[in-house]
């Protein structure tokens, strides 16, 4: 059997409609100004679910948004892979609500990834792993997090970067992709996925975490006397992450694939913050026109903000036949990973 590429065929998103500004972060933390976060952090504003949103609606809407770009997105899905380190519960997993709240036939395998901003690139991987094996022709990637819940009592260095949001990505095996195309009426075959690279770091798990949620946090731990799912987390140590092991590992990455930093077109970062990001581009020498951001309106969305940010060039008609993205994720874990893939038409 020849193994199959696995091609993205669409990306959609959804952000609901709450906003955490930044002058309303400053009538609680009033030594800061609304102006200095934006320098500090590149956000403005946030979308923020409300209190009966949750990680489920959102990646229902953004999968509905999926399948209003095309109604036949929807027939056929093998496998729905759903990222999130906010799911509704535990115990089950959110991916299978959703699939009965879309409707999907129950043949459709589901299951929850706990990943958090490494989270897209992971979940491309096993997707692809899936489609080239053969044991799935149609997958979608659903990315969603309600983050905002664990930062209502962080400080305020917290509280200014994460915001909430979803994703949905489907993915098909070429062939069925241009069968599908050529029974019309045509759509796009936007990306083919290429080579993933994946590392972890677990030493770094302490540097950011939520501590109060799950068994460990409720049963026997000190952190027991907390209910509230508050995030902890040592901005500098992850930032020295960032710059100590992610940059050469992009690095390496390049040069696995026989490519230097000008032969990939656009570079989609966990959009963590401006800071960082800044840093990291400088640092690479990747030219400010070669790097996509979508972060001033949004904040950091977790495993959402690749294809967020993605969706978003796409949208803008700036990723162009045969280009080459390079989407990097970072973060919590710690844990990252690379994915390279070619806009094919």
């Amino acid at each position: 059997m020849v193994a199959e590429s696995a091609v993205i065929t669409g990306v959609a998103s959804y952000l609901p409609d709450g906003q955490l500004t930044n002058d309303m972060i400053v009538e609680h933390f009033g030594d800061w100004t609304a102006e200095k976060i934006e320098t500090k952090t590149g956000i403005r504003s946030r979308h923020m679910a409300d209190e009966a949103e949750f990680t489920s609606d959102m990646a229902v809407s953004a999968a509905e948004a999926l399948f209003a770009q095309d109604p036949r997105h929807r027939e056929d899905i093998d496998l729905v892979v759903l990222t999130t380190v906010t799911p509704d519960y535990i115990v089950p997993i959110t991916a299978g609500m959703v699939q009965d709240r879309l409707g999907l036939p129950t043949s459709t395998g589901a299951f929850d990834v706990t990943l958090g901003c490494s989270g897209y690139v992971y979940g491309l991987s096993i997707a692809t792993a899936f489609i080239e094996s053969g044991r799935a022709r149609k997958v979608m990637l659903v990315t969603s997090d309600r983050f905002t819940i664990c930062t209502e009592k962080a400080p305020q260095q917290v509280r200014t970067i994460f915001g909430d949001g979803a994703t949905a990505t489907l993915l098909e095996a070429e062939s069925l992709a241009k069968q599908t195309a050529a029974e019309g009426p045509p759509r796009r075959i936007f990306g083919r996925v290429g080579g993933i690279e994946l590392g972890t770091d677990g030493s770094g798990a302490p540097r950011l975490m939520v501590p109060t949620s799950a068994s460990k946090g409720w049963v026997g731990a000190e952190t027991s006397e907390s209910g509230w799912p508050e995030v902890y987390m040592e901005g500098s140590e992850v930032f020295d992450f960032t710059l100590r092991t992610i940059a050469p590992r992009i690095r390496s990455f390049l040069s696995n694939h026989d490519l230097g930093v000008e032969d990939v077109d656009h570079y989609v970062f966990h959009q963590a913050n401006m800071f960082m990001l800044e840093h990291m581009r400088r640092r690479l020498k990747i030219q400010p026109e070669q790097f996509v951001v979508r972060m001033e309106d949004v904040g950091n969305t977790i495993s959402t903000s690749i294809p967020l940010a993605l969706d978003t060039a796409i949208s803008k008609g700036e990723v162009k036949p045969g280009a080459r993205i390079l989407c990097v994720g970072f973060g919590t874990g710690y844990s990252w990973g690379s994915v390279l893939l070619e806009a094919v038409d």
